[in-house]
């Protein structure tokens, strides 16, 4: 007890802008009041001022070690990451994080995952790609296989978080635009510091157009993460994925005149300039076949060059990959010049998406009754000249 007093007292001589808040944590550890303890624990670890050297480090070993039995095995887990977050050096780091991990395992799988994330993420900080990529299947494993239990949020936060991380790293764009979007189901975005929002943002949107499978943007486009964007440097990306989304032609050659430069600072998108401009045109031909009617499903070449801002003898190639792709469905007929469309890609649709698809069920709807109608009244005059 004389020594954890004695190193409360020298943090607050270090932090005498935080003494009331060290005060706290003393009269908590006195009293023996562990999950308040925790609690004040958890918001004390968050002070700018502490995220120097080795502050936190010394917290942990010299105040939060002795009491580890008495904590809360998530809350330990949560502290271990805080506190080797500032560890500049990452073999410190790790080896401290898999301290932590082992103390907590024997009584909770889900807070050992956590660390587990998190030092497959200092793995890859320091270069060792291959092995936080089989750390991070351990984890994946875990979090399947009890799925369907009581996993906390921040398990399922942190290992999206640190799974999306390696597939950046990685440039695996599809299913990081996928996996990130999942980590932020399971983060507050509303606590979340608005330059990690931006982060966040800013790299999804990127790997959403690089993505070779990624052809609909309306969930990142709904998620609020994407308004951190508004009124920054950063605003081009929202637009740009707007125009995408849309298969706005004319649009995104408007952003790339008024962004080019801002685009052009982005190694990935010059190197996969073609790619861009087929996906837009892929874009704008899903969007096109996603509005036709029911009724109308039969299309010409012709139309679909006009709508996709190409030539007549490139729409072919580009109904193919489409179909490649598995973004449509239907049949080509070379001889006559038309595609017969089945099936389009669901989409996640917008406000203005959902008013124009009400409109067109609601469309359907009157030509349904207008039918039955029909079929009633001539049902009738059968009826009656029998």
């Amino acid at each position: 007890f004389f020594f954890v007093m004695e190193y409360l007292e020298s943090l607050q001589l270090a932090f005498p802008d935080l003494a009331a808040e060290v005060s706290v944590l003393g009269d908590c550890y006195g009293k023996s009041l562990w999950h308040e303890l925790t609690q004040k624990l958890l918001e004390f670890v968050k002070y700018a001022q502490l995220q120097l050297d080795d502050t936190l480090y010394q917290l942990f070993e010299q105040f939060i070690k002795p009491i580890l039995a008495k904590l809360n095995p998530l809350a330990v887990a949560k502290l271990g990451v805080a506190c080797c977050k500032t560890q500049k050096d990452v073999s410190k780091a790790r080896t401290f994080l898999q301290h932590v991990g082992d103390s907590v395992k024997p009584s909770n799988q889900q807070a050992y995952t956590i660390c587990r994330a998190e030092d497959a993420l200092l793995a890859l900080k320091g270069g060792a790609v291959k092995e936080a990529g089989t750390m991070l299947e351990e984890c994946e494993e875990f979090v399947k296989k009890h799925e369907a239990e009581d996993i906390e949020p921040v398990v399922h936060s942190t290992y999206y978080s640190c799974y999306a991380a390696y597939l950046k790293a990685t440039k695996q764009y599809d299913d990081y635009y996928h996996t990130a979007l999942l980590a932020l189901v399971y983060s507050d975005i509303e606590k979340m510091p608005i330059d990690e929002q931006q982060s966040w943002a800013y790299d999804i949107g990127i790997a959403a157009l690089l993505g070779e499978k990624v052809y609909n943007f309306g969930e990142l486009l709904g998620n609020p993460v994407i308004n951190s964007l508004d009124a920054t440097n950063l605003q081009w990306v929202r637009e740009l994925l707007r125009a995408y989304n849309k298969g706005d032609l004319q649009g995104y050659e408007q952003i790339a005149q008024q962004y080019g430069d801002k685009m052009g600072q982005v190694p990935e998108l010059l190197e996969k300039a073609a790619f861009l401009k087929q996906k837009i045109q892929l874009m704008a031909l899903l969007n096109f076949l996603f509005n036709l009617t029911a009724s109308n499903t039969v299309v010409s070449f012709t139309l679909v060059a006009k709508h996709t801002s190409i030539e007549v003898n490139q729409v072919e190639y580009l109904l193919m990959k489409a179909l490649a792709l598995g973004i449509i469905k239907g049949v080509i007929d070379q001889v006559a010049q038309q595609v017969s469309v089945t099936w389009v890609q669901a989409r996640v649709l917008d406000r203005e998406e959902i008013k124009a698809l009400a409109a067109k069920v609601s469309a359907w709807s009157d030509t349904v009754r207008t039918t039955l109608d029909l079929v009633n009244a001539t049902g009738a005059q059968l009826a009656h000249q029998q």
